[in-house]
């Protein structure tokens, strides 16, 4: 990204760091990722071109600022202070949530972005991470034999799967199956 999030923004920058997610976002609704162009985004945002390479690469950059945005709704600022087994469920629940919350949006931005395409395969990749690097901060029991940095990865690639199920493969499990499904494959891993 051109522009520096660890600096504190302006209120011209955060105005339109936000019209352009925003703008993203909704597009996504209406169309596919891959049919979306600069041009377009820049014009429905009103900005001209110009202003959207001052922040942004290209639309990769700017999706995956709009990553960012949802990992700062669902990032738990707390959860250093819960133990491990605790902190693996609020993350998911607060994950869980937010999709929830945003699922008729979702549902929208699905039907014109299919799990196979690059929109969904993005995603996936950006959650994973940042899940990932939450679960490497998570010391587990040092009763199993497994390293920790495989036990991550483990663990996060469970939560996305019955994240897929709840929301993205119409099985619509509710908050309290979906933790519990989750703590039944972590407990059989």
């Amino acid at each position: 990204m051109r522009y520096n999030l660890e600096k504190k923004p302006s209120r011209f920058a955060i105005r339109t760091l936000k019209t352009f997610s925003d703008t993203m976002f909704s597009l996504l609704e209406t169309k596919s990722f891959e049919t979306i162009m600069v041009s377009e985004i820049c014009q429905l945002a009103n900005y001209p071109r110009a202003t959207f390479y001052n922040y942004f690469e290209d639309k990769y950059d700017l999706l995956e600022y709009c990553w960012t945005i949802i990992k700062d709704k669902i990032y738990p600022q707390d959860f250093v202070e819960m133990n491990s087994e605790n902190r693996v469920y609020e993350i998911f629940g607060r994950i869980y949530d937010f999709f929830d919350e945003k699922k008729d949006r979702l549902f929208r931005i699905l039907s014109h972005n299919p799990l196979e395409g690059e929109l969904y395969l993005c995603f996936k990749q950006y959650m994973g991470s940042q899940i990932l690097d939450i679960m490497n901060t998570i010391h587990f029991s040092s009763d199993r034999f497994l390293p920790e940095g495989l036990l991550a990865e483990y663990y996060c690639a469970t939560m996305l799967l019955v994240l897929e199920y709840s929301f993205l493969k119409e099985m619509k499990f509710t908050k309290t199956q979906a933790i519990a499904y989750l703590q039944t494959l972590l407990k059989k891993g």
